[in-house]
């Protein structure tokens, strides 16, 4: 039997978090997407692909992770909770295909 890691029981209490999530906390606090792109100097396409939940075309999770905790901390999410929420669900999402 397989031994869990501690980064076994972090993935199990992190709650998915999806790019309508994201959008829906953007919108509720009346920031736009340009906003967004000129404090973060994230691309607009980006910012859409990240709300849109396209998976298959965003960057690398690396750089996706620091996005998602810049738009987070921006729009008064928990920046590490989204950040590892919204990678658990692209990778749950990934597992389904």
């Amino acid at each position: 039997m397989k031994k869990k890691s501690k980064n076994d029981a972090k993935q199990n209490t992190i709650e998915p978090v999806s790019g309508q999530e994201i959008r829906n906390q953007r919108e509720s606090m009346g920031i736009s997407l340009d906003e967004i792109k000129e404090k973060t100097k994230i691309g607009k396409f980006t910012l859409k692909l990240i709300e849109d939940d396209m998976y298959s075309s965003l960057p690398a999770p690396v750089y996706l992770k620091s996005f998602i905790k810049q738009i987070a901390q921006m729009i008064g999410m928990d920046p590490e909770k989204t950040a590892d929420g919204y990678l658990k669900k692209m990778n749950e999402s990934r597992k389904r295909k």
